[in-house]
């Protein structure tokens, strides 16, 4: 026969300071976890207006063969905002950045301002022109444009 032995007044559970330990513990992995995953979705963030920029320029270069000119381009479902500004917004979020297009006869220049969320952003405001490579504000290409 197994005997069953319990201490008088003793439970079974979790001390106080156990608890505190993995609160902790929790406290600590978070305080590292979060600022990580903080950057890592600004980077994405900044990726995403690079791309709708880069779009952008595809659809000029290609108005621009077809018509020797990149101003006064057609509103058109392929060009959604390249005639004006427009937002690049999150699903159900304020816009993140904000994509404007200046365009005469023989140049253009795209902007992505930072808006929202991504207001102060280190990386500032990224230009395209159709003489120059995508940069950002801040010219720092180890942390802006990767």
């Amino acid at each position: 026969m197994q005997e069953h032995r319990e201490r008088a007044g003793h439970q079974a559970g979790f001390t106080l300071i156990e608890l505190m330990i993995v609160v902790a513990v929790v406290a600590i992995l978070a305080a590292i976890a979060l600022p990580a995953y903080s950057q890592y979705i600004k980077r994405s963030n900044r990726a995403q207006a690079r791309a709708e920029m880069l779009k952008g320029e595809g659809w000029l270069e290609r108005y621009y063969t077809e018509n020797n000119r990149y101003s006064n381009p057609p509103a058109s479902s392929s060009n959604t905002g390249f005639t004006g500004v427009f937002g690049m917004v999150p699903p159900g979020g304020p816009a993140l950045y904000n994509i404007g297009l200046v365009a005469d006869t023989a140049s253009y220049t795209i902007t992505a301002t930072p808006a929202g969320a991504m207001a102060g952003d280190y990386c500032g405001v990224y230009t395209k022109t159709n003489n120059t490579a995508l940069a950002s504000a801040t010219n720092d290409p180890a942390k802006c444009m990767k």
